[in-house]
């Protein structure tokens, strides 16, 4: 979750331009990350065959497993911090004139052209770059400190990491390395208490929406030994924490159920497809129960209008944004098989 540590909108940050940036790079210093499945396991054709690597971790166990060129097995705080100790005599900067850097600047320029000609238009029903360019703005409308933005889901969670802008070093947290959908709203909570001057926004995919809202905490009486099952959701009203949850309602896991007529044949052709939920599902009801404000939005101006109130509420909240149904596309186009 290293975004923010250089600034998206930092001149030097090749955020927009990372198949260049790791494609041809001589050499790669890797520091918070591993080298598995997120960076291409450090191997080609998305690394040059002649990259070498700097590997920070603190698993010698990683470092052994990937044979980088270096490894420094250590925290990383404390192994940045004796870098920058050895080399501030003769620190290793490149001019910004470099063709290096004028190369990852001119094609991180180009690509976020590219992006804001689709985020640019109001799509309705929405599509998931529609809403995401208002919550992005939205966000970083609320300045400094930036909110903390956690996220998943399948789309909208991929759709999130390319637009919303992370500007402050640990402000978003996903699904990280292994893909896990029911940590949001635990997430929601920790930062929340972790950093109370922080207003904490959700952008949740619905079906990762619904692993965590739904998901059930234990609270257990020592005196009493009386166990107390808690919807994650009233959690947040319970403790009035900052919280604001998104939820990008596509009516299923990638969308609704979009097989044809020559797909529902067999026994079981009127049951619904596996990764289809209740069409138009009121998940902002669900907030409204314990006592959280609830929000339904189809059109631009509702979600603006919603993201205002509630983040200048500063108090629990669900965005139940309406997703064109067909707007998403499945992992590995699997859609058939379901």
């Amino acid at each position: 979750m290293g975004k923010g540590v250089v600034p998206d909108v930092h001149p030097l940050s090749s955020t927009a331009a990372r198949s260049l940036a790791i494609g041809q790079c001589d050499v790669a210093l890797v520091v918070g990350a591993r080298l598995n499945w997120l960076l291409h396991f450090g191997e080609p054709p998305k690394w040059s065959k002649d990259v070498k690597f700097i590997l920070v971790d603190v698993s010698e166990d990683e470092i052994e497993l990937r044979k980088p060129q270096v490894g420094l097995v250590g925290d990383a705080k404390k192994v940045v911090e004796l870098l920058n100790r050895e080399i501030k005599d003769q620190p290793f900067c490149l001019a910004r004139s470099h063709p290096w850097v004028d190369a990852i600047t001119k094609k991180s320029k180009d690509n976020v052209l590219k992006m804001e000609a689709q985020l640019v238009k109001d799509v309705v029903p929405f599509n998931f770059m529609t809403p995401m360019r208002i919550i992005r703005d939205a966000i970083l409308a609320e300045g400094s400190p930036a909110p903390v933005v956690v996220s998943e889901g399948a789309n909208t969670m991929d759709v999130g990491r390319a637009v919303l802008v992370q500007n402050e070093p640990r402000t978003r947290l996903d699904a990280g390395t292994w893909g896990t959908m029911g940590v949001g709203l635990g997430y929601c909570v920790a930062a929340a208490v972790a950093e109370p001057e922080r207003l904490v926004v959700a952008v949740e995919g619905d079906s990762g929406f619904g692993f965590s809202a739904m998901e059930v905490e234990v609270d257990a009486d020592g005196d009493e030994h009386v166990t107390l099952v808690q919807p994650m959701l009233q959690t947040l009203v319970r403790y009035q924490l900052p919280v604001v949850v998104i939820v990008f309602n596509n009516n299923g896991v990638y969308g609704g159920d979009r097989r044809g007529p020559d797909e529902l044949t067999g026994p079981y052709k009127d049951d619904p497809a596996p990764t289809s939920f209740v069409p138009g599902a009121g998940y902002h009801k669900m907030m409204e129960a314990f006592g959280g404000k609830g929000y339904l939005v189809e059109t631009p101006d509702e979600l603006k209008s919603a993201l205002s109130e509630s983040f200048r509420a500063r108090k629990p909240a669900v965005i139940n944004v309406t997703i064109d149904p067909y707007a998403g596309a499945e992992s590995g186009r699997m859609q058939h098989k379901n």
